[in-house]
């Protein structure tokens, strides 16, 4: 049992440190950088799925305007799924050629919205995927137009910048999770390719994107199916989206148990990207793996206490190690939950673990939701994550 401890403990180690260093190694070697062309300005649509998004979609709609892409080669469909706060209204009184109104009169989910948007976007060469409650640098839609002056990029996902990473140790510690998966994203695209970006700032060439199910995640499967097919999804860090996190622990629980859920399922809907060795090994490194380290955790610890009962010192090291993590997040995601946000650089500290224990659990919930109950199509915004977004949001116009 002793070696099975140390194999699971390994695999951990692997998961969080390894990959990122071997597939950083062979960034390096390879150097695979799209050959980008800041003159290379293909028509673009923007799309935005928005349900009851009133508090945000003016100031969405303004900040994307605002950006220096060709105005004649720039669209922006919102798709409101049966919005009923006056979302429709606010996005009708921009009074602006280049934004065009959607609405599905009932709630058919993200995914649904997005496909009309698509059908509706005829004349565009790229579809950019954007969220209601997030803004974009003035250059952001230039900087991801650019890399699909290299005919290998299919596909590109920009950088998401956090707001509001000190309000809480859930936004502590979603901001470290970002810097450390936009580290792993640089290594996987100068090895060859990504395989998933933020679902508010990614691109696509329009043949290349798939017919995506309802209950599934678009910014899982598009980028997926792209790579799936040979070409490259690049990473452009240029690119630049901000949002603010989440700063609730039960909202953040409940947002990653519910990603997850649509990402497990539909990884194993994709099957032909486990017949590219190139993407399944990055995809079952990347995320199954990671998804099952709560797994690997508790057997590692449930076969290392009977060695420490029977007078193993390192085995009860490992225990009280393990074990003690396991109680101390558990005790953090309460207080977190109960309200606790430590503004402090040592108090978020003490609550990282937290985190982890939280995304760690969501995880499992997340896979038992996708394997017994299945994930829904509709979804909810986190109420925190839009707060303090609405102060200069632009009314709408009279008619």
């Amino acid at each position: 049992m002793t070696a099975a401890v140390w194999s699971l403990l390994g695999l951990i180690v692997f998961i969080y440190v390894g990959y990122p260093l071997l597939i950083g190694l062979i960034g390096i070697i390879r150097q695979r950088r799209p050959k980008a062309d800041p003159n290379n300005l293909p028509t673009l649509a923007l799309l935005i799925p928005a349900h009851n998004e009133a508090a945000v979609i003016g100031r969405k709609l303004a900040n994307v305007l605002e950006s220096d892409y060709p105005p004649e080669r720039l669209q922006v469909i919102v798709i409101s799924d049966a919005s009923d706060d006056g979302t429709d209204g606010i996005v009708e009184g921009m009074n602006d050629p280049r934004v065009r109104l959607i609405r599905q009169e009932r709630r058919e989910g993200k995914v649904n919205a997005l496909k009309r948007g698509i059908a509706a976007a005829l004349d565009a060469e790229i579809i950019c995927f954007s969220d209601a409650n997030s803004s974009y640098e003035p250059d952001t839609c230039k900087k991801l137009a650019a890399v699909f002056a290299d005919p290998r990029v299919g596909a590109a996902c920009g950088r998401l910048r956090l707001l509001g990473t000190d309000q809480s140790g859930t936004a502590a510690g979603e901001g470290l999770y970002w810097r450390y998966e936009d580290m792993i994203k640089t290594a996987e695209s100068l090895s060859g390719t990504m395989l998933m970006g933020a679902g508010t700032l990614y691109a696509a060439r329009r043949e290349l994107i798939p017919d995506v199910p309802a209950h599934r995640a678009d910014d899982s499967i598009v980028p997926l199916t792209v790579a799936t097919l040979g070409y490259q999804v690049a990473w452009v860090p240029e690119a630049v989206a901000w949002e603010r996190t989440a700063v609730d622990a039960r909202e953040e629980f409940r947002r990653k148990a519910r990603m997850i859920a649509h990402d497990f399922g539909g990884y194993f809907y994709l099957k032909g990207c486990w017949k590219r060795p190139s993407v399944g090994l990055r995809l079952l490194c990347h995320k199954l793996l990671r998804w099952l380290v709560p797994v690997f955790y508790l057997a590692a610890l449930g076969l290392a206490v009977p060695q420490s009962l029977d007078g193993v010192i390192l085995m009860l090291g490992i225990v009280l190690i393990l074990g003690g993590g396991l109680v101390w997040g558990f005790l953090a995601w309460w207080a977190m939950s109960a309200g606790w946000r430590p503004k402090t650089l040592i108090g978020r500290l003490l609550a990282l673990p937290g985190h982890f224990v939280m995304v760690n659990t969501a995880s499992l919930f997340g896979i038992c939701r996708s394997l017994f109950r299945g994930s829904e199509a509709a979804w909810e915004a986190a109420p925190s994550s839009h707060k303090g977004l609405n102060d200069d949001a632009p009314k709408p116009r009279p008619q």
